[in-house]
């Protein structure tokens, strides 16, 4: 039998290197990139998210999801064929934003009160953008219009919930997994670690991806979709938008907000990106669930369709608003 030249190890072995060596034949423009993306996450997103980590981790300790669970659990099980703590989980990570509800998850899989086919069906409806995040930093300061920021949040959250609808018929795990008691001990102490724990993974993954987006934009990596995407009329700025934002949907936001686009497409783009998160929120969210071993497959597909819909849904506001 031959044997392979290149195996897939062999070739993330190479890509790395490869970013090495780019990073050391041209550190002074990217430690600028390493800045410029801590920069980003320090002042757009840790504001938005490290106080939700700590009180949403804090109310996981107090087993506040035993409480929240006996409100949600019969609407659930209709609406996806769901039970334990999937209410818990969908109210903290609507309010929280990514990756709370892959890390809640994680947490309630570990500790042996969800099974893998229940988690793989909570995980395709309880993955949200932070609120303040999609309102105030797109919204307000990105597109300078408030009432934007909240047509992305109604087609973000309609598009997700709608989502699980897709994956319900996933057989769950007969068992069921008993809530445990509250906590003891130093709760405060323990939260707050995890949480610094949590929000480091978060601002590791955007430093990370700001840099590769910065890497791929000097080298031209993108050039040739970006050409074959312009015989279709689509401009090429528009293109590098979302192409980036697929790899960070901060940044792709950003630069899509730079753009005269009409509101009709400029929404259902960046609700698209905000919803799919790009593959910096796919690694910081498969850093939890591939503790539960739901394959990268599984999540990117339950992403896209999540990201459609909401794009979907999108439109429909603009259209019913009048924009």
């Amino acid at each position: 039998m031959s044997k392979k030249i290149l195996s897939p190890r062999s070739a993330t072995c190479l890509i790395i290197l490869t970013i090495m060596f780019l990073f050391i034949l041209c550190s002074d423009v990217y430690v600028d990139s390493v800045r410029n993306g801590l920069s980003l996450y320090v002042i757009n997103v840790l504001p938005a998210t490290f106080p939700f980590f700590f009180f949403s981790k804090l109310l996981t300790e107090l087993n506040f999801a035993s409480d929240l669970t006996s409100i949600t659990e019969k609407p659930l099980r209709f609406l996806y064929r769901v039970s334990t703590p999937a209410g818990y989980i969908l109210v903290m990570s609507m309010l929280c934003g990514y990756p709370v509800g892959a890390r809640l998850l994680s947490e309630f899989y570990l500790a042996g009160q969800i099974g893998k086919k229940e988690a793989q069906k909570i995980a395709s409806f309880t993955s949200f953008g932070s609120p303040i995040f999609i309102i105030g930093t797109v919204g307000v300061a990105m597109l300078n219009n408030k009432a934007f920021g909240f047509i992305l949040l109604a087609s973000h959250y309609l598009g997700t919930v709608c989502n699980g609808f897709f994956y319900r018929g996933i057989k769950s795990d007969k068992k069921e997994f008993p809530l445990p008691d509250a906590a003891g001990g130093d709760v405060l102490n323990k939260s707050m670690t995890e949480t610094l724990l949590s929000v480091g993974i978060v601002g590791g993954f955007i430093v990370l991806f700001n840099l590769l987006i910065d890497m791929v934009d000097r080298t031209e990596l993108l050039s040739p979709i970006v050409h074959f995407l312009s015989l279709f009329n689509i401009p090429s700025r528009l293109s590098e938008g979302f192409l980036f934002g697929l790899i960070e949907m901060t940044r792709g936001c950003k630069i899509l907000s730079g753009l005269s686009l009409p509101v009709r497409i400029l929404l259902p783009v960046c609700s698209f990106l905000l919803t799919f998160g790009g593959f910096s929120v796919t690694f910081q969210s498969l850093t939890y669930l591939s503790k539960i071993k739901i394959s990268p497959a599984y999540y990117l597909l339950t992403k896209s369709t999540q990201g459609i819909l909401s794009s979907i849904f999108s439109i429909l506001l603009c259209l019913l608003l009048g924009l």
